[in-house]
């Protein structure tokens, strides 16, 4: 960085990089809804394409009005919705403190993950949401769940005063919305088919799947690598662990699930990728490149472990979110203080060259036993919270769709099919599908 770069406290070259990287997480959203789609059945693959999209248009306003303030105005619990209402306060010509990106660029990068993480959760509901109390429920829940724990560990808030690290939402996104997605199936219920014994795991487009995937693996780099909120070092190192803990989770569930399976197939490959970038999602700039290889061995593994868990409990969590953001988010941000740079890379003036975050965080018993406090008070929060928040709207408004419309989800909801023309039956009522077959 030249001194010609900055002007005012504020960087070219990182506006610039940030800016991209914002680019990259707001594509992951239309990317989420391509992968959900793909997995579920047809005739209701509107229906999850408009929930993920919708929320792009829903909780970028409601983030620039309220959200931001609640994330990262001032208090311990959390922010003053007054502090930044709509961007007040901020200017495209002066930092944002403590980095060199103006303010609403910031903001505003903060937006989109405010805006794919509710969404996660759509994949462990589907089929039974109706369309006008999703919205309300995203709505409440980024205010209630997401901005507070936002607040909590990049806000200023205490747990992030105690010392808790989360690089790029391990705790903020996927623990949240993980247990949330728990404590939703539960609240909800089975979908009829499934409590009578059926299995709807049969992804509808496995092209749709691939599709989805690329785009969030993609974005991702945007998303983890992005979070260094500059480029530099600590960015190109969380953009390269990122990409390692993917490869190395796809190279372990494939192997498992080839092994219980007895074939190679591709949409186990898909999860497992997102389940390596999950894990790897609060330590990605706070670890070496080996190090990625152990989480990405940790995610093939344990979250796979976990989706088969959940089924043989008989949760119906329709597209594995628990097993992958829940068990993939709380183990990750474990790691923080197991796999870490050790103390050396504490001090920023006498840092060994190979530290990737110089005067951050470094692995100890200490620093372990903060991270599994802060994951234990995050998802009893996000669970309970979840779980209440949906049972009230249930006694006040019809949350779930009526069973007599389940076969054609997508025409009586919303007027529209994802595929026009000659085709066969839905013959999904009453489908048995055998195995473990969207997860492997």
């Amino acid at each position: 960085m030249t001194q010609m770069d900055v002007i005012n406290g504020v960087s070219a070259s990182d506006q610039a990089y940030v800016l991209s990287c914002t680019g990259l997480v707001m594509i992951m959203t239309p990317g989420l809804a391509l992968f959900y789609a793909g997995l579920v059945r047809e005739r209701a693959s509107v229906d999850m394409l408009l929930q993920n999209f919708v929320a792009l248009g829903i909780l970028s306003i409601l983030w620039y009005f309220v959200g931001f303030s609640l994330a990262f105005g001032a208090g311990p619990l959390v922010g003053n919705p007054l502090t930044h209402f709509m961007f007040q306060g901020l200017s495209l010509n002066a930092p944002w403190p403590g980095y060199t990106i103006s303010g609403p660029l910031f903001g505003t990068y903060q937006m989109m993950f405010a805006v794919i993480t509710p969404c996660l959760m759509t994949g462990a509901f589907a089929d039974r949401m109706n369309f006008g109390p999703y919205c309300i429920f995203i709505v409440l829940w980024v205010l209630v769940v997401y901005c507070p724990w936002c607040h909590q560990m990049w806000g200023g808030g205490f747990l992030s005063q105690q010392g808790v690290f989360d690089f790029a939402g391990g705790i903020v996104v996927h623990i949240t919305a993980g247990w949330s997605s728990l404590a939703a199936c539960l609240a909800l219920g089975k979908r009829n088919i499934v409590a009578e014994g059926g299995d709807l795991r049969e992804p509808h487009s496995i092209p749709l799947v691939l599709l989805g995937t690329g785009i969030l693996w993609f974005g991702w780099f945007g998303f983890n690598g992005g979070s260094a909120l500059s480029v530099d070092s600590t960015a190109v190192g969380a953009a390269i662990n990122s990409h390692l803990s993917a490869a190395v989770a796809i190279c372990v569930w494939g192997a498992i699930d080839w092994i219980r399976q007895g074939k190679a197939k591709l949409v186990p490959l898909c999860l497992a990728c997102v389940a390596g970038l999950v894990v790897i999602t609060p330590m990605a700039g706070y670890v070496s490149m080996n190090m990625a290889l152990i989480t990405g061995t940790v995610a093939g593994s344990a979250c796979y472990g976990g989706i088969v868990l959940l089924i043989k409990l008989g949760v119906d969590d329709a597209l594995d979110v628990w097993g992958v953001h829940g068990v993939g988010g709380a183990l990750g941000t474990m790691l923080v203080g197991v796999l870490a740079n050790g103390k050396e890379c504490l001090d920023k003036d006498t840092a060994p060259d190979y530290c990737v975050f110089p005067g951050s965080v470094a692995a100890s018993f200490e620093q372990f036993g903060l991270q599994a406090r802060a994951v234990l008070i995050s998802i009893l929060y996000s669970f309970v919270v979840t779980f209440v928040l949906i049972r009230i709207m249930m006694r006040f408004m019809k949350v779930k769709p009526d069973e007599e419309i389940f076969d054609f989800l997508d025409e009586e909801l919303h007027g529209e099919v994802a595929y026009k023309g000659p085709t066969q039956p839905d013959a999904y009522k009453g489908l048995f599908v055998k195995g473990f077959s969207a997860s492997g």
